[in-house]
């Protein structure tokens, strides 16, 4: 019997990934043509962008594209944090602040604006196997389940063109997630989930099954979601794994770490870096005073370093290999940025135990909470 699938999109207005998008899903259309287990497919882009950018998708067939403007997302912004009972609210502030709706919302979203009774969630920057839909569809049969997913994905490294292999810490990733409709108005994504919705999603919501066909989908790694993944080398024996070329033309021309800190700040600014190439290598804005330290510094001296240079600093840089054990206890930032994987771990723990000044950690930033809920 032939099935027929909601493809959902999640896009935040990056330009650089349409083409992707459209190859993607131009792929899976391909199949519909040339098979017999689909018989039809659409596509429902849920995009929390600045711009409308419905010109850039209205080439492609059976295309729901679904921009929400400012007002819309204030909107719904306001809905989730009356509704969202618990004390803690900083990350749902945090989307606030940007300007920005949260992951579950946006799903949530897509999958009630869809039409047919099998929903497949394609992530904008992922390379997908055109077989992968079929494959769901004939493991949820086989296996009589109304959800699945996979736990680990092949990861590719955008400019060293290398193949890794990455494992969700939450169990799942939402770039394989295949559900039936049923499955979904059950219980829905929570709206107050910011990311790792998939988790709340599926958790003990029906039958569901964890697929291990890793390698049907393909993160890409680049500058837009450093430190979000801890990717591990992996040899690929037996499979065929090509890189569409059409990956070789995505060019991110706005440093992620530019686009969080002029989401969250509108006035002037001020941006301390210890030995941060992001400082060295991309132009300041106008409204920004910063200052990078690139001399050698010692840990015990690093405070008051920093406060002859300045008392107050809203953004701190960090790209050193050495550790710095005292600094957040000594000097309040309101946002924190690890540009270096050297010792993250290690850095991780020292800021969020940190007990004067209490950060969260979000999409590889560490963000002050009084900041957030002041």
């Amino acid at each position: 019997m032939s099935e027929k699938v909601s493809i959902i999109t999640i896009f935040h207005g990056d330009k650089e990934f349409i083409s992707l998008i459209k190859d993607n899903y131009n792929n899976f259309l391909n199949k519909v043509n040339h098979t017999n287990y689909l018989q039809d497919l659409e596509l429902v882009i849920v995009d929390d962008g600045k711009e409308n950018l419905i010109k850039e998708f209205c080439d492609l067939e059976n295309i729901i594209y679904l921009h929400l403007d400012k007002e819309e997302v204030e909107k719904y912004n306001e809905q989730i944090l009356e509704n969202y009972k618990q004390p803690n609210k900083s990350l749902l502030y945090y989307e606030k602040k940007r300007g920005r709706l949260t992951d579950g919302f946006l799903r949530d979203y897509g999958c009630g604006m869809s039409s047919h009774d099998n929903i497949f969630h394609m992530n904008m920057d992922c390379i997908y196997n055109p077989k992968s839909i079929e494959r769901k569809i004939n493991f949820m049969k086989r296996v009589g389940a109304e959800c699945v997913f996979c736990d680990t994905t092949l990861a590719y490294d955008m400019y060293g063109k290398e193949l890794y292999k990455t494992e969700s810490p939450f169990k799942i990733y939402e770039s394989t997630l295949f559900h039936t409709r049923e499955f979904w108005k059950r219980r829905g994504f929570q709206w107050s989930d910011t990311t790792n919705e998939g988790k709340s999603f599926h958790y003990d919501n029906g039958i569901d099954r964890k697929m291990d066909n890793y390698y049907d989908t393909i993160q890409l790694l680049g500058i837009h979601n450093i430190n979000q993944y801890k990717p591990v080398k992996v040899t690929i024996d037996g499979l065929n794994i090509k890189i569409p070329e059409i990956v070789s033309g995505i060019n991110i021309t706005e440093h992620p770490f530019k686009k969080y800190i002029n989401e969250l700040f509108n006035d002037e600014i001020s941006i301390l870096g210890l030995e941060s190439e992001f400082l060295v290598n991309v132009k300041n804005d106008d409204h920004w005073k910063t200052h990078n330290i690139t001399e050698k510094w010692k840990q015990t001296k690093l405070s008051k370093m920093i406060k002859n240079i300045d008392d107050k600093f809203n953004v701190f840089l960090y790209s050193s290999k050495h550790p710095a054990w005292d600094l957040f206890k000594n000097i309040q930032f309101d946002i924190i940025i690890l540009e270096t994987h050297k010792n993250y771990e290690q850095m991780c723990g020292i800021i969020l135990e940190n007990k004067v000044h209490e950060y969260i950690h979000v999409k590889g930033l560490f963000i002050r909470k009084d900041f957030l809920e002041n």
